[in-house]
């Protein structure tokens, strides 16, 4: 019997842990943080006209750039977050990212009136 048919007959719970393992390994081979302003990813919604996306981040490290809101997802309470900002990626450069880091933003009116969830959160549009 192979090697590999060893470890995933006889002993499953191993094959499960390096499932579980590899992406924890994988991620901290991500590239660190090269700007000046770093953010979590909390979640995406569609951009305007189904066009790129808004993604809801919560900055780490200027605190005075977002706001504190209690956010929701599909109609579901997400969380309160301490400073949350909202920002557009009309060509979904960031959709698989868990956090994004920059240092040159042009910083665009809060939201009004339209979506109650966006009701106040700062938007941004990162400039490269």
């Amino acid at each position: 019997m192979a090697f590999s048919q060893v470890f995933s007959f006889r002993f499953p719970v191993f094959r499960l842990l390096l499932a579980c393992a590899l992406p924890a390994i994988l991620a901290g081979c991500a590239d660190s943080c090269t700007g000046s302003i770093e953010t979590t990813v909390l979640f995406a919604k569609p951009g305007p006209k189904g066009v790129g996306r808004k993604i809801y981040v919560d900055v780490v490290n200027k605190p005075g750039l977002g706001i504190k809101k209690t956010l929701l997802y599909e109609g579901k309470e997400f969380g309160t977050f301490p400073h949350v900002v909202i920002i557009s990626d009309p060509t979904n450069k960031y959709a698989s990212n868990r956090s994004i880091c920059f240092s040159k933003f042009r910083q665009e009116a809060a939201a009004t009136g339209g979506d109650l969830t966006e009701e106040g959160i700062p938007q941004l549009v990162v400039e490269q």
